[in-house]
């Protein structure tokens, strides 16, 4: 087994056992804790970047942040969830994320064709949009929580480009260079709440960890965990974390190559009704 299918497995595992303590109280006739038909929330995400670049054609990859000195930048992210019958919902999440840095290059690097020496300045920008339609089973429900098994689809589209001075064909001038990843993934993996006060829903738990391994594609990831405070009836402040993006994709004769970690805090509200 390959060390990522190995972490992967190791992390499923590790979330399924701190999710099945999940209190098994029958449900009553006040209904469940956590009822609702339509559930909205928004984030506001500090999000860092790391990872590095390969185009198609290239034999050395760039790191974004080595290269580039890439920092954490604000952003966000968000869900829509359509709880249509008790155990069933249909989801949906979004997380656009765009990051950009100029720097002064200490090695001449490579992408597609075109070479940027030792000294030249480059700006380089870096951006990843999200969509995510998905489907959730909540095979344990009770009065204080669930265990659910999630699944979605992916459609992530992420975009490398550098501009400064730079040779291609012996005639150097500024230019710009470019390559995209359009990747659409199926996940799958585990989402969790827990309302840990008896019959009081002022306090909740939840986390989700949603991933795929693609043989020998890549893989990805997605995990969360965020505490949640009631601030009136069926609207919640969120605090917590998330690693919002965790994906390696093979580089191909047609296609560029990446391996791109975003993760950071996030705070935001939930409305549901």
């Amino acid at each position: 087994m390959s060390l990522a299918k190995a972490r992967f497995a190791k992390t499923l595992i590790a979330a399924l056992s701190l999710f099945v303590a999940l209190p098994m109280v029958q449900a009553q006739d006040k209904g469940d804790l956590d009822s609702y038909k339509w559930r909205v929330d928004g984030e506001w995400w500090y999000s860092h970047p790391s990872g590095n670049v390969t185009a198609s054609a290239d034999q050395v990859e760039f790191d974004i942040n080595k290269d580039f000195r890439f920092g954490s930048y604000s952003t966000f992210s968000g869900g829509f969830d359509w709880h249509f019958a008790r155990k069933h919902h249909f989801t949906f999440d979004t997380s656009p994320v765009y990051s950009s840095s100029t720097t002064t290059l200490s090695r001449d690097i490579t992408f597609q064709g075109v070479t940027y020496h030792l000294g030249a300045t480059v700006s380089s920008d870096l951006s990843s949009l999200a969509f995510a339609p998905g489907y959730q089973w909540d095979f344990i429900r009770r009065r204080q929580g669930y265990l659910a098994l999630a699944t979605s689809l992916n459609l992530l589209n992420t975009e490398a480009k550098l501009t400064g001075i730079g040779t291609l064909n012996g005639v150097t001038a500024t230019r710009t260079a470019s390559g995209s990843v359009l990747a659409p993934l199926p996940v799958v993996g585990l989402r969790s709440r827990w309302y840990p006060v008896r019959d009081s829903s002022r306090f909740s738990l939840d986390g989700s960890m949603k991933g795929m391994y693609f043989f020998g594609y890549g893989h990805f990831v997605y995990a969360s965990g965020v505490g949640q405070v009631e601030l009136r009836h069926n609207l919640n402040l969120r605090a917590g974390y998330q690693v919002g993006t965790r994906l390696k994709v093979k580089g191909t004769d047609n296609h560029m190559g990446l391996s791109l970690t975003q993760k950071g805090p996030i705070v935001g509200l939930e409305a549901s009704w």
